[in-house]
């Protein structure tokens, strides 16, 4: 737009060539606009389908167990985030299908499953996952046996240590499996969810195969 002054014609700042409008936009202005939008949208749409397809962030629900592979299952307690591992229902496991690793947690607690072949027993496996852990943690209680539901029978030990207090637990298998549970947190977190841990390090079950 042009306006006189002092009998000189002035171009007014907010005036746009033709050459640069689009839709009656400035061009100048379409690329950032265009890069907010996108960003806008990635952060609204796009990110929480993501989130939401992503089965690390799953729920637990009541029934479920987690298939550590070739018929080796345990509960993990409802309600709990899964963060690592294959959930299965309470009844079927196919064979191979499983994960050697799972991990889940709540309230500041956080579980920590691992599976590897090992050829001693459980206290075997318990004093070598010590050894390899001597120089961060101390054992704060007697070594516990814990008897599973399916007839599996593991040890445990209490442990602190500079950031969080635990509880570990180790099993061996016929097949020459062994098997770790680590559960770490607070001690007043620990102590809040005590009956929740107890029953996964008695829920473990070796389903026979077939």
């Amino acid at each position: 737009m042009v306006s006189s002054y002092g009998g000189r014609h002035v171009l007014k700042d907010t005036w746009i060539p033709v050459e640069r409008r689009w839709l009656g936009l400035d061009r100048r202005t379409l690329l950032p606009g265009l890069v907010v939008l996108g960003i806008a949208l990635l952060l609204r749409t796009i990110i929480p389908l993501i989130d939401q397809a992503v089965p690390g962030g799953a729920v637990i629900e009541a029934g479920q167990r987690l298939n550590l592979n070739a018929g080796l299952t345990v509960a993990p307690p409802a309600g709990w985030q899964l963060t690592d591992g294959i959930l299965v229902g309470a009844n079927t496991v196919q064979p191979g299908a499983g994960s050697a690793t799972a991990a889940f947690g709540t309230g500041g607690v956080g579980a920590q499953i691992q599976v590897a072949n090992f050829s001693g027993d459980a206290n075997a496996l318990l004093d070598q996952l010590n050894r390899n852990d001597r120089k961060h943690i101390t054992v704060t209680s007697d070594r516990a046996t814990i008897t599973a539901a399916g007839g599996v029978t593991g040890v445990a030990e209490q442990f602190g240590s500079t950031s969080n207090d635990g509880i570990l637990a180790a099993y061996t298998f016929p097949d020459g499996r062994g098997m770790s549970i680590e559960v770490v947190g607070t001690a007043n977190q620990l102590a809040a969810h005590a009956g929740e841990i107890d029953a996964v390090l008695r829920s473990v079950t070796l389903e026979a195969q077939k």
